[in-house]
């Protein structure tokens, strides 16, 4: 594999105070997805909404005629919804860090930057994934790994 240490820091460093919304689209679902700085996150599905930051993770179940009913999350305080890594590319877990299912075999280079990562899983050389970059704003387009896919349909940033 290569080392993505580098490429995972500029990543981090570009998304850090990021203000930003996106749409993302998997098999089944649109996942709504917003970051707000300071850790803040908020993921919407059709029926749940997640939020973490600073003061913990919560969880609602979204009731279709309208409100929500919070539910325990059942997650520590400090995780993340996968999903934000769309945003935040620096979360997925597929930079060989110790906790990562998968890491960069190698990176494409496009017009403006490294445009693909080919992802492996973790010590192994073969390729079963994709990590699709758009280098100007240093966020996750499309992520491809076994019995996964999320692309990002919608961004917005102010």
């Amino acid at each position: 594999g290569v080392d993505g240490g580098a490429l995972r820091a500029s990543l981090a460093e570009a998304a850090a105070g990021r203000v930003a919304s996106a749409l993302v689209a998997d098999d089944e679902h649109t996942l709504e997805v917003s970051v707000a700085g300071a850790g803040r996150w908020v993921v919407r599905s059709w029926n749940r909404e997640w939020t973490g930051g600073p003061d913990g993770v919560r969880c609602w179940h979204l009731i279709p005629a309208g409100g929500a009913a919070e539910v325990p999350s059942g997650r520590p305080d400090g995780w993340v919804h996968p999903v934000v890594g769309m945003l935040r590319p620096d979360l997925l877990p597929v930079w060989g860090r110790g906790e990562d299912d998968y890491e960069p075999i190698r990176v494409v280079e496009g017009l403006f930057g490294p445009a693909q990562v080919v992802l492996g899983r973790a010590g192994d050389d073969e390729a079963v994934g994709t990590l699709h970059l758009d280098a100007r704003r240093w966020l996750c387009t499309a992520l491809e790994l076994p019995g996964q896919s999320w692309t990002m349909t919608q961004f917005t940033s102010p």
